[in-house]
């Protein structure tokens, strides 16, 4: 599983590293990849755990991008195209408008070397030195020059919304990355927008030749835990079981899976298994 998240994702996560690492070991798993919001804090309990166990413990995080704001538009990078000049003529105008708030994404990264975990642990002190506790933000300026040993899963979090229009965001981080450091990322909860996204996923994988990776967005380690996730949703939004509503996981299906069970959900893709 490469996109897992801990206790260390505060209020976003139910399991502490170490369940997650008995979990996968119980699983056979080789290797397990934990992603926690906006910090590497969990990683050295996750790491001695996975010692223990005798697992390769990936490190990542998941980092709060704010799109919109501090110029992190699609006019940010210039281009010599048509299309981009018009694009361009467009920004121009819409940056005379009243500017919206800028919108949030969880964008998950996975270091692959030495210079990727600087690199991470230098943008998570950049978002946090730009905020108070619990708001900062990056900007995707903020990515440029300094993913060097990174690779992001993009989701379908850079496909919501309309401010850069289908693959804009894609091709933005494709710029910034590099075509190799670039995975699209498919999950498979059993909701039946998520699938529809998973099919524009898909296509801009193809449009864009970059490879399709599956995960889970593991939130707890196995289904029993789903509950104790659905408390700390209430507490992070500050509401009760009785009136959180769909601020709730629809189902229990972010738990860690067996390998069996993931290339089952993706019979279809085995090449995002593989």
């Amino acid at each position: 599983e490469l996109h897992s998240s801990s206790a260390f994702s505060f209020l976003d996560g139910a399991s502490l590293p170490e369940r997650l690492i008995e979990r996968a070991a119980s699983l056979g798993a080789p290797a397990l990849a934990l992603l926690d919001r906006d910090g590497v804090y969990g990683i050295p309990r996750f790491h001695q755990a996975a010692r223990r166990a005798g697992l390769k413990a990936i490190v990542g995080a998941e980092l709060t991008v704010a799109i919109g704001a501090r110029g992190a538009g699609l006019g940010a990078r210039s281009s010599s195209s048509g299309a981009d000049v018009v694009k361009r003529s467009k920004n121009s105008i819409e940056s005379r408008a009243p500017t919206p708030e800028p919108r949030l994404l969880r964008l998950p990264v996975l270091v692959a070397s030495r210079e990727g975990y600087q690199n991470l642990c230098r943008l998570v002190t950049r978002l946090k030195l730009s905020a108070p506790k619990g708001e900062g933000a990056l900007t995707l300026d903020d990515l440029d020059g300094a993913v060097g040993g990174l690779v992001v899963l993009a989701g379908r979090g850079v496909i919501n919304g309309p401010r850069f229009g289908i693959g804009g965001l894609i091709d933005r981080l494709v710029g910034t990355f590099g075509r190799q450091n670039v995975c699209i990322e498919l999950q498979r909860h059993l909701l039946r927008d998520e699938e529809a996204d998973n099919h524009t996923l898909r296509d801009l994988a193809s449009a864009f030749h970059l490879p399709v990776i599956a995960t889970n967005g593991v939130r707890f380690a196995d289904v029993p835990d789903r509950p104790l996730y659905d408390v700390l949703t209430c507490i992070r939004h500050k509401t009760t079981l009785e009136h959180a509503g769909r601020r709730l996981s629809a189902n229990a299906e972010r738990y860690l899976k067996p390998a069996e069970a993931m290339a089952r959900l993706f019979s279809d893709l085995p090449e995002a298994i593989a």
